[in-house]
């Protein structure tokens, strides 16, 4: 793995104005090979294990190509009067590309399968805030953003591996989308140490390409698989506080959201490879607490804790599930598929919890300190 970047940012201060422009570019090269299938030897040979392998399974992904350039220029007012605004513009481009290998593992370990995939997408935005003091102690502030994002995606499968659908060919895909986004937010000052806030806000994700075509299903049109544009709208309130001398920092908040086409990746199945799927509706409700208190000079304490409800609304919804050695819970919805309608969301954990303590005396010139660090999340749901 090696990988390259850069950036810069340059400010220009006028009158009541700023002019800020941030640059950065990135590239990064990696290869990466290994024996997937969990055991030694295949079924149809004299040993083999542990458990069932009905095949040999050695692979390797590489990035040969990657690169990403992003640009942005920004105004800013300066004035100290109670409006103040920016707007910029934004722009993005990434040109990647991706190589799959399979190789014989058993007997001359020679490459037996490789596939390779390229995507270029181009994204640019105009945008603008501003915040307003309606009164000494509230603050309003509010913004809009035009998003344009297209991608060009090729996938080219020009050596197919033992046990796979024998197609060679090319498949391509393209996505073309804009949206415009906006949020609002209020600041309340309580006092020199309380402040209370809220924030609606709606966001959005451009369509993804998921295409990797060295191990396909029966169909190849399949392998490549396009997840439209989602959106969310998102609630939020909470309360930030400093207290007992500033030596306590409390923040508490409670959030709500609710996501239109919810992008999500389905693995693995009969046909062993990944999809990108769209969930009708996702919704999500919880709270999050963050205590960071100095109990003495030399001795502090951070505690975290949040609790996370999302649940998945599509009663049409389908995945395949594992093709052995687990429990489906969830209903059928044909051969190997089963409706996923009601489940949380894949790895979001309902409770999570985080502690830490550190104690440090001064010994010289230098410190001497113990710290310990605890973290806890409960059961998370994946398919």
């Amino acid at each position: 793995l090696s990988q390259f970047g850069a950036s810069a940012k340059l400010r220009w201060n006028f009158d009541q104005l700023s002019l800020i422009s941030i640059t950065g570019y990135e590239t990064v090269d990696a290869f990466s090979r290994g024996d997937i299938d969990g055991g030694y030897g295949a079924a149809f040979l004299p040993s083999s294990g542990p458990g069932f392998i009905p095949f040999a399974a050695e692979s390797a992904d590489g990035l040969p190509t990657h690169k990403q350039f992003t640009q942005e220029f920004r105004l800013e007012s300066n004035t100290g009067e109670k409006f103040e605004w920016q707007s910029g513009l934004y722009y993005f481009y990434e040109d990647i590309a991706i190589e799959s290998f399979n190789y014989d593992t058993l007997f001359t370990q020679q490459q037996n399968g490789y596939a390779n995939q390229t995507q270029e997408n181009v994204a640019w935005a105009i945008y603008a805030s501003g915040d307003y003091d309606l009164t000494e102690a509230f603050k309003l502030r509010a913004g809009l953003r035009y998003t344009q994002d297209s991608k060009d995606f090729v996938a080219n499968r020009i050596q197919a591996p033992p046990f796979s659908s024998p197609f060679l060919g090319q498949i391509t895909e393209e996505t073309d989308v804009s949206h415009t986004s906006w949020d609002i937010s209020g600041i309340y000052t309580v006092n020199d140490n309380v402040n209370l806030y809220a924030r609606i806000a709606e966001g959005f994700r451009a369509p993804a390409i998921q295409g990797r075509l060295l191990f396909i299903p029966p169909n190849p049109l399949d392998a490549v698989s396009v997840a439209d544009t989602e959106t969310t709208i998102s609630y939020e309130m909470g309360v930030k506080s400093d207290f007992w001398d500033n030596r306590v920092r409390l923040g508490f908040n409670i959030y709500y959201f609710q996501t239109k086409d919810q992008q999500l990746t389905a693995v693995g199945g009969v046909n062993n490879y990944n999809t990108l799927i769209n969930a009708k509706e996702v919704i999500g409700q919880g709270f999050e607490f963050d205590l960071q208190a100095y109990l003495t000079d030399s001795l502090l304490l951070t505690l975290g804790a949040s609790y996370n409800d999302t649940e998945i609304n599509d009663p049409n919804l389908s995945v395949a599930y594992c093709s052995g050695g687990c429990t489906v819970l969830d209903p059928s919805a044909g051969p190997g598929l089963v409706y996923i309608d009601g489940n949380p969301l894949p790895n979001a954990p309902k409770n999570i919890y985080n502690l830490t303590l550190r104690y440090g005396v001064p010994v010289g010139q230098g410190e001497f300190f113990a710290y310990t660090d605890w973290a806890y999340r409960s059961d998370v749901n994946f398919f």
